[in-house]
């Protein structure tokens, strides 16, 4: 008896050597849907739009539903995996470019005259609330803002802005 009690603590250090033995460091990365990208300063980075949401109507709506510019090429969907699918987003390309660690401040995108439909159209998006969702590297885009010195994190931009006290709308063309 007094043997197998010291025998028991032996195999388990021996086997725990064994393990330790044929174990190598390793660094690992891997978030499902996604691969990991290495950018150099000054590298494109492609944005991509996904579907207008707001917390008022909760009904998305294509980016492209509204007039905004489109990209050379036509528009194209970019949905990467079945997830995307499954939850509705509706991913497209877009015009709009970034590049790694340089601060661009415009970025010239025009679109056609708006026409009365497309003008009421987007100022009861902008009434509604809707949220216009870009995506950078598989990332949502986030603002930052600070209200009665409380700070906010959202996903996406508003579709266009209604002063205090006011019944003027204006909409942001993205």
């Amino acid at each position: 008896m007094a043997l197998s009690k010291w025998r028991m603590p032996s195999v388990c250090l021996a086997f725990l050597y064994v393990v330790l033995l044929f174990a190598h460091p390793c660094n690992g990365f891997y978030l499902p849907g996604s691969y990991m990208h290495t950018y150099s300063n000054g590298d494109a980075i492609s944005a991509k739009v996904n579907s207008l949401t707001s917390i008022y109507t909760l009904l998305p709506f294509s980016y492209y539903s509204l007039p905004y510019c489109e990209p050379i090429g036509g528009v194209k969907k970019s949905a990467e995996n079945l997830g995307e699918l499954l939850t509705g987003d509706q991913i497209d390309n877009s015009p709009y470019r970034f590049r790694m660690n340089v601060n661009e401040t415009v970025y010239l995108c025009t679109t056609s005259p708006l026409n009365e439909h497309q003008v009421k159209l987007l100022k009861q998006r902008t009434r509604d609330l809707y949220q216009v969702n870009m995506i950078l590297d598989n990332l949502p885009a986030m603002r930052f803002e600070e209200q009665n010195g409380i700070n906010f994190q959202w996903t996406g931009f508003p579709v266009g802005y209604t002063p205090p006290n006011s019944n003027e709308d204006y909409g942001f063309v993205w």
